[in-house]
């Protein structure tokens, strides 16, 4: 959809035509126009205002605009007519949206995504002070949208492009996805986490269907959108080699046009992706960067997961397990659970150290194995764990 000052504008299609949509918000009329018949329209506003289209009869007060094609009469007072005017003029169709009536399709008993309820704060967050100036800086062109885009008067200029676009970079486990909660906590709003596999479907379109109701669903409800593990749908544009290399190129050109119309917070989750899409680069207002936490990060992450009821025998020392095990924050928390788990079913009264190495060992494993699977040639005994 195209926002303007006196209209919006849409298209629909229908079989084989495709129709503008444009409803002018002075009285809530909807014109629906063939796009080769609002093209004239155009033309015919540029120079006389008369046509086969359309007539107008203006004075003082008031235009009125004929459409002969389908009867209408829309009266607008002159001044709104004048606005309305220059901003058909210089409306471009590929900011127009597609317009789907979600409602109507019953897509609302489809939800591609995990709604989140936030409780986590800046305090739960264990991050460089850099990383935390940069999330406190995207928090505070949220709280100063109206301030920027209304009293400043950047609206004018700036009719797209206006959400808050994060993309979050850095291995799993190292706080993306709890950096997101606490910024839509901030902002007292829900969080809509959407993992782009439940976005894939294999008839041709849906996927294209299923990416724009998220972003409608995130804008109807004032969510955060917050897209999990988005490699695949924000790396480069690939080479059309077949009908499927066709489908994926449209849908991330789909993703693209929503982001720019979007005006509101989304957050991107990523891996340190080398191929990044430059037109999707160029739309993010900015990228953090999640680093592996230090020894002293690691140590206070131990004691933000502990509860005060949670039983910790004396020899417990969080600082050497930091030491020895350079772990993410997801790992660290893994870790917790396993030794309870394993303190648990062994009754004991409390967790002692041993359960934790036990734990943390078990960790280290499996990520050994997931690294040489990867690569067989990997020398276990030489790996860096990075989360």
């Amino acid at each position: 959809m195209y926002k303007g000052k006196s209209f919006d504008a849409w298209y629909i299609e229908k079989g084989q035509d495709v129709y503008i949509q444009i409803a002018l918000h002075h009285n809530k009329t909807v014109v629906s126009l063939k796009t080769e018949d609002f093209l004239k329209f155009k033309d015919e506003l540029k120079g006389k205002i008369s046509g086969k289209i359309t007539s107008i009869r203006s004075t003082n007060k008031s235009t009125e605009l004929l459409f002969k094609k389908n009867n209408l009469a829309i009266k607008l007072p002159t001044k709104k007519f004048k606005t309305f005017k220059k901003e058909i003029l210089n409306l471009e169709l590929n900011n127009i949206r597609q317009f789907i009536d979600f409602e109507e399709d019953n897509l609302e008993t489809f939800e591609p995504f995990r709604i989140v309820n936030p409780q986590k704060t800046f305090k739960d967050l264990v991050l460089p002070e850099k990383t935390i100036e940069e999330l406190n800086s995207a928090l505070s062109q949220v709280k100063n949208h109206d301030l920027i885009f209304n009293k400043w008067g950047l609206n004018k200029q700036h009719r797209v492009g206006k959400a808050v676009s994060l993309n979050f970079i850095g291995q799993p486990g190292l706080g993306k996805t709890l950096a997101a909660e606490v910024i839509a906590k901030e902002l007292n709003k829900k969080l809509y986490i959407v993992d782009y596999s439940t976005l894939i479907d294999s008839y041709i379109g849906e996927t294209g269907k299923n990416i724009r109701y998220v972003f409608y669903k995130a804008a109807k409800d004032n969510a955060v959108l917050f897209f999990d593990e988005a490699d695949s749908i924000i790396s480069s544009r690939t080479f059309v080699m077949d009908s499927t290399d066709s489908l994926l190129n449209m849908d991330k050109n789909i993703l693209l046009k929503e982001l720019e119309l979007f005006e509101g917070v989304v957050i991107f989750s990523t891996n340190l992706s080398p191929n990044l899409d430059k037109a999707f680069e160029r739309r993010i207002s900015a990228h953090v960067l999640f680093e592996q936490p230090t020894l002293e990060q690691r140590e206070k992450i131990y004691q933000i997961l502990l509860d005060k009821k949670t039983p910790l025998a004396k020899d417990v020392d969080f600082k050497v397990l930091s030491e020895l095990y350079e772990f993410t924050g997801g790992d660290v928390k893994r870790v917790i659970l396993n030794a309870a788990r394993h303190a648990a079913s062994s009754s004991k009264k409390e967790i002692a150290m041993k359960d934790f190495i036990n734990a943390a060992e078990l960790i280290k494993k499996s990520k050994e194995s997931l690294w040489t699977m990867e690569d067989p040639k990997i020398n276990k005994k030489s790996v860096n764990y990075i989360g």
